[in-house]
């Protein structure tokens, strides 16, 4: 590989509230860059402010690019996410601006640096098989039988998660193997950009307290009037109304939860989310771990890197 001949970007990555974006935000402004949002749910448009979107002054500062681009009841997939991507930063590249993913969705990082998981083919008896059993039983049979196959991957989905259950159970019945064994290779070698990657580090009890105030936050905003909107017009089993706080707070408006048991619930369920994205980013050995608040560091490491492959700084 020669750093000179591919393009070169900076990834701020880690955990949810670990301050990801406002270090991303300035480290844009002091590169000359552009933010790509590297995150699952911030595509979906009416998904603002449980998945902490940049406000319209963010967005003002600094361009950023892949918010807001599907309804939720479409699917986004990390191969989109790596097609999209990959077309912003030659658009970039032509501008001479800096590409700065900022986001804590691992796989999408992953699959755009080292390319996507490269997952056997699902055969049509298989794919019959599957909707056969949601014909049958439902999404919650589908869910029940991958349980059964693969009970830590079932244990990761919701029962009403219709489109990763039935995914999963195409995979595991397909090769015997479950969908995290493809997605958890080893990383080749031969990666497809020269990037300069961290992970946002911060003590887990300070981690913890800020995802605590984060989400006292939010509901302070109107995170519930947002997800009461979204019942106007969606289904409530929809993929990205069953992730953290949006299932909750249906929950919640269907009279399942009080207020009391509805706000520790959501920090409970992000602190475990926020566990699972650290064991994620423990084993991708390409990524560095800083404390946010040390900027100047990781600027002047961004800078280096700039300088190695030749690329001029706006």
């Amino acid at each position: 590989m020669n750093p000179a001949n591919i393009p070169f970007l900076v990834a701020v990555t880690g955990p949810t509230s670990s301050g990801k974006s406002s270090l991303a935000l300035w480290l844009a402004e002091m590169l000359g860059g552009e933010l790509i949002c590297c995150d699952s749910m911030q595509v979906y448009r009416g998904l603002d402010i449980g998945t902490a979107k940049p406000t319209p002054a963010e967005r003002i500062r600094i361009a950023h690019h892949l918010l807001d681009i599907v309804n939720i009841d479409e699917i986004f997939s990390a191969g989109d996410f790596v097609r999209e991507t990959e077309r912003i930063i030659k658009e970039l590249q032509s501008r001479n601006k800096v590409p700065i993913l900022v986001g804590g969705t691992g796989l999408y990082l992953r699959s755009l640096l080292f390319g996507l998981s490269q997952i056997p083919e699902i055969s049509p008896e298989t794919k019959i098989q599957v909707n056969e059993l949601k014909s049958g039983g439902g999404t919650r049979a589908c869910w029940q039988r991958l349980k059964e196959l693969d009970p830590s991957g079932a244990e990761k989905l919701h029962p009403n998660d219709s489109s990763r259950i039935m995914r999963a159970l195409e995979v595991i019945l397909s090769t015997g193997k479950p969908l995290s064994s493809f997605q958890q290779i080893e990383v080749p070698s031969n990666q497809r950009y020269s990037f300069y990657g961290m992970v946002c580090d911060r003590p887990r009890e300070e981690l913890y307290e800020r995802i605590n105030n984060k989400t006292l936050e939010m509901l302070e905003q109107g995170w519930i009037d947002e997800v009461r909107s979204l019942l106007d017009d969606y289904p409530d089993h929809l993929k990205p109304l069953q992730s953290i706080g949006y299932r909750e707070i249906i929950l919640h408006l269907k009279g399942e939860l009080t207020e009391s048991e509805l706000i520790p619930l959501i920090q409970q369920r992000t602190r475990q989310y926020a566990k699972r994205q650290l064991t994620w980013f423990r084993k991708e050995s390409h990524l560095i771990w800083k404390h946010p608040d040390d900027k100047q560091r990781i600027l002047e490491e961004c800078r280096v890197c700039l300088e190695k492959i030749g690329q001029n700084l706006a």
